[in-house]
């Protein structure tokens, strides 16, 4: 086996945290209706912000973005930095390797969803299991198809590698890299 590791970064979004963010970032926060939303993508956005710093060794606020085809970010500058984010109900969790294309995701285990019917409907088979197994595979799936920027409604087909880890309380979460398999690494 051919493994790779991919930190893990786990934040929670509620507690108050400095908000770095561009002006273009700042513009896409204040178009959320509610103000928790606007909150948690701001948080979240900052963290990963203040995170990718670290690795990039520059400050936050000088780091630029784009945006693959289907919206996957990745960092302007060849860095060989690659990462993922994934929020859900007050969490985010982000994912970075160096030079392995990764996504996460993670999902709040909710009662009110029907998760075996949005799989079905995703061509995904393999639907057995209590409610947060088919939350881990739906965080399977939605990892897969963020670490190679593609489309949700298509099944990936690159060689990619996911595993399940550990998520907050009453949620599930997936990594995934393209041709290693992860060796998930939790930072604080």
């Amino acid at each position: 086996m051919n493994f790779c590791p991919v930190d893990i970064w786990t934040i929670p979004l509620d507690p108050p945290r400095p908000i770095v963010l561009s002006p273009d970032e700042q513009i896409r926060a204040n178009r959320f209706r509610f103000e928790r939303d606007r909150l948690h993508w701001s948080h979240a956005r900052s963290a990963l912000r203040s995170i990718l710093a670290l690795y990039a060794s520059r400050p936050p606020e000088e780091l630029e973005f784009t945006c693959g085809e289907h919206g996957k970010p990745s960092l302007a500058s060849g860095t060989g930095i690659e990462f993922n984010i994934s929020h859900s109900r007050g969490w985010a969790m982000i994912a970075v390797t160096k030079r392995v294309p990764v996504g996460i995701d993670v999902e709040q285990i909710r009662d009110n969803v029907d998760m075996a019917k949005l799989l079905q409907r995703l061509g995904e088979t393999e639907l057995t299991g209590t409610k947060a197994e088919l939350f881990h595979v739906w965080t399977r799936r939605e990892a897969r198809t963020k670490a190679v920027g593609g489309p949700l409604m298509e099944i990936p087909v690159a060689d990619l590698h996911v595993t399940d880890i550990n998520a907050p309380e009453g949620f599930a979460a997936s990594v995934a890299l393209e041709g290693a398999d992860p060796n998930p690494r939790y930072r604080p």
